[in-house]
């Protein structure tokens, strides 16, 4: 066992080592690349980025210094490179001396100084003039680049990197590539029809072929472009073999759907056409034999090129566009859930609705007997014989003509009772009123009926809307706006982490931020800190984890955008009966708000809590899906009056506090007066407005108070204040009661307030009595 562990020890330890050892053998290759044959600076440049490990800065050193001395030319325009070297190297000990660490700021600076210095002390020495001046400051600023430029891609190396590379950081392993195959010792072997094929032209081949087929055609013919232009600049080829080049990476390119032989076979395809177009058609069969060596060579070569596969966008499968497409269908499905369920609710209380039968209620034709005789019988001097002495024999005969009525559906002269007749002086009148009173009772219940199966068919319609809604979630999905800009950056600065990345998506609805999705391979609860802080720093946003879900190879972390406010909530109910008809909820809706709300059912018990409760339900469903609150308000307001059986209405009052701002917005129907607390002042909110269920045009009043840290909101029923009858001096008293309290918490303070107005205000049990309060808090 011990044996096995060793083992993938060593492996491991190689696995760290080889990426080390590559950065030591490039910077012999730099260190050979010369513009023009006399600027060295891309090889100061690499050694100056290469500062991070000590094992590192102590080897390439003399591995660059041993590649300038293989170019055979010692002089002096040479020599002062191994100089730059030194004074760098010597920088490092200064800084290892005197316990400090090498960064890329001190290190850009040593790099810069270094190259400015001797090429001003050589400039001296051979006579410097304004042109030699110019030119030392240019070495030394591109030197500085350079350095820069060559950090990032070393940074990639040293990580062992294996996910997508930003743009930056492409843009170094590109360059990174092209110059150490510039700086390759080159040899030759002779092969028949080809004559000499050259090590360098295989090198070349081979990372042009990589490189397409790994990062498809953009990527391919940009390392055409940077590698061709490189040979030109050091003089191995003619400026026409750019074109060549960048065709070759071009056509291989096309050809990558095909698989990496579509890509070798495409790179030949274009160097041929190269050929014929930049060369005067002139075949270089020496590049052919050498493209060809490559394309077997390559096909050798693991898919995954040694890990750095996954350093290419094109082939990396965590960007799949299916996958992007995929995950915006779920959030679209989980938004539009509230929506279906608004509707389903709406159309559920129609079909609660049983039709009402043809039949006349007892009540009913009693209040038509007794509201007949009142009209027509007041003056007549009869009226106490009939109507107290002989009352059982009057209601006998009224029922004998209702029956008429019943049969008929009228009442005529002889459908009226001898007897009755006989003592009534004004029978017909009397029976005529009543049977136009019985007509209108029958055409108001047909009436009824009529409008509780339009009801039913309104409930049908919304069933409908909920499942056009349901089947309409995909086509809904551009309404949700992925702001790409800010997922760019983010991705490239992840990476830059190290960051096994999948995918970033930043949600943004109603131009506001509304979340931000990070998907990794990889589930670390460190990436959290890191994650939070990159999105601070380079988008300006204070972020809270929401959650963090483990998915298939997917681990996916969910940021919610910090508010500057926050909201805590309390309640106290006192119920009249068993069940109270006060309803009440507090909770996050969308747009970075939080919703209180209070409903009072008509009366109490469960006919109130019925109502009451289905007001909240509606409200939360609404709300949740994104309706603003005064839509909201009005379709409950429809959905009363169509429930309207037995007159019942309900009041609503709504508070929604923006925790961005810190504004909050009243919105009241027929409710009590709510207060807010603040700085010891109780700043009563009322208005006057109908209940819901009424009226069908409700009208909506809002009023917005700009709310501070500690400022509290007391939101109460309207039992509260008018069980004693003096609701001035309620509310007065009530007032006095929350100064009067001294806890900082809402749910304290809903306690004491229900139990100082049970016991002091003289309540009884009259009406059902809720109290609802939240406290404002400012996040840190």
């Amino acid at each position: 066992m011990s044996s096995v562990n060793t083992k993938e020890k060593n492996v491991a330890a190689l696995k760290v080592k080889i990426p080390e050892i590559l950065l030591v053998l490039m910077s012999f290759a730099f260190a050979r690349v010369g513009f023009y044959e006399c600027f060295y600076t891309v090889g100061i440049a690499y050694i100056g980025s290469l500062y991070e490990k000590q094992e590192i800065r102590k080897w390439t050193v003399p591995f660059a210094i041993v590649g300038i001395f293989s170019l055979m030319q010692f002089n002096v325009g040479t020599l002062k490179y191994v100089l730059m070297i030194v004074l760098i190297s010597l920088g490092r000990k200064w800084l290892e001396f005197n316990g400090k660490e090498c960064t890329l700021k001190n290190q850009l600076i040593s790099t810069t100084v270094s190259i400015l210095a001797v090429d001003l002390l050589s400039a001296f020495i051979q006579g410097i003039n304004p042109y030699t001046f110019a030119i030392c400051i240019v070495e030394a600023l591109v030197g500085g680049a350079l350095m820069y430029i060559f950090a990032c891609g070393t940074d990639v190396v040293l990580q062992y990197r294996q996910t997508p590379l930003t743009g930056k950081e492409s843009i170094s392993i590109i360059l990174m590539f092209a110059l150490a195959v510039a700086g390759t010792v080159d040899f030759y072997m002779t092969v028949p029809l080809c004559k000499e094929i050259y090590f360098r032209d295989i090198l070349t081949y081979i990372v042009l072929i990589g490189v397409t087929y790994l990062g498809g055609i953009n990527i391919g013919v940009t390392m055409g472009i940077v590698i061709s232009s490189l040979l030109v600049v050091i003089g191995y080829v003619s400026p026409n073999f750019v074109g060549i080049y960048a065709l070759s990476g071009l056509v291989g390119g096309i050809f990558l759907p095909t698989g990496r032989w579509g890509v070798i076979l495409g790179g030949l395809i274009g160097q041929l056409v190269g050929f014929s177009m930049f060369n005067g058609g002139n075949m270089e069969w020496s590049l052919i034999g050498a493209y060809v060596i490559s394309g077997l060579i390559s096909f050798i070569i693991p898919k995954s090129y040694f890990g750095i596969s996954g350093w290419f966008l094109e082939k990396s499968k965590e960007y799949d566009e299916q996958l992007h497409l995929q995950r915006i269908q779920r959030i679209m499905t989980n938004r539009l859930k509230h929506i279906i369920r608004g509707f389903e609710q709406l159309g559920n209380s129609f079909q609660k609705i049983h039709t009402k039968k043809m039949e006349f209620a007892p009540k009913d034709i009693k209040n038509i007997i007794e509201d007949t005789g009142e009209k027509l019988c007041i003056d007549c001097s009869m009226k106490h014989f009939c109507w107290v002495q002989d009352l059982k024999t009057t209601y006998m005969h009224a029922y004998e003509m209702i029956d008429a009525f019943k049969e008929k559906g009228f009442i005529t002269e002889a459908s009226i009772p001898p007897l009755f007749k006989e003592h009534c002086p004004n029978a017909a009148n009397f029976a005529y009123v009543m049977s136009f009173k019985m007509d209108m009772l029958r055409q108001n219940m047909m009436w009824q009926n009529k409008f509780i199966e339009n009801r039913a068919l309104l409930a049908e319609q919304l069933k409908a809307v909920s499942t056009t809604l349901d089947g309409l979630v995909q086509e809904i999905e551009k309404e949700i706006y992925f702001n790409k800009e800010e997922e760019s950056l983010l991705k490239e600065a992840l990476l830059a982490k190290g960051i096994q990345l999948r995918d970033v998506m930043v949600l943004e609805n109603k131009g506001k931020i509304h979340s931000i999705e990070i998907y990794t391979s990889e589930q670390d609860i460190q990436y959290a800190d890191v994650m939070a802080e990159i999105i601070d720093e380079l988008l300006g946003y204070k972020v809270s984890l929401e959650s963090m879900v483990s998915g298939k190879e997917t681990y996916e972390y969910k940021w919610k955008i910090k508010n500057t406010y926050r909201v805590t909530a309390g309640y106290a109910i006192c119920a009249k009966e068993e069940i109270s008809g006060d309803v009440y909820t507090f909770m996050e809706v969308g747009d970075d708000q939080y919703l209180l709300a209070l409903a009072d059912g008509m009366g109490s018990g469960r006919v109130a809590y019925d109502e009451s409760a289905a007001t909240i339900e509606m409200l939360e469903d609404f709300m949740e899906s994104g309706f603003r609150r005064d839509l909201a308000v009005r379709m409950i307001n429809s959905a009363l009056i169509l429930n309207d059986d037995d007159e019942v209405f309900s009041t609503i009052d709504i508070t929604l506090v923006d925790r961005k701002t810190g504004v909050a917005e009243f919105l009241k129907a027929g409710a009590a007066t709510s207060f807010i607390l603040h700085n010891g002042e109780v700043v009563p909110i009322r208005m006057n407005s109908l209940p819901i269920g009424i009226v069908k045009e409700v009208d909506l009043e809002v009023k917005q108070v700009q709310l501070h840290e500690g400022d509290m909101i007391i939101m109460i029923s309207d039992g509260m204040l008018e069980a004693s009858g003096d609701i001035v001096g309620n509310e007065k008293t009530f007032k006095h009661f929350i100064l009067e309290c001294k806890g900082q918490a809402p749910q304290y303070m809903a306690d004491y307030l229900m139990s100082k107005s049970k016991s002091l205000l003289g309540v009884k049990s009259g009406d059902d009595m809720t109290i609802v309060v939240a406290r404002v808090w400012k996040e840190h």
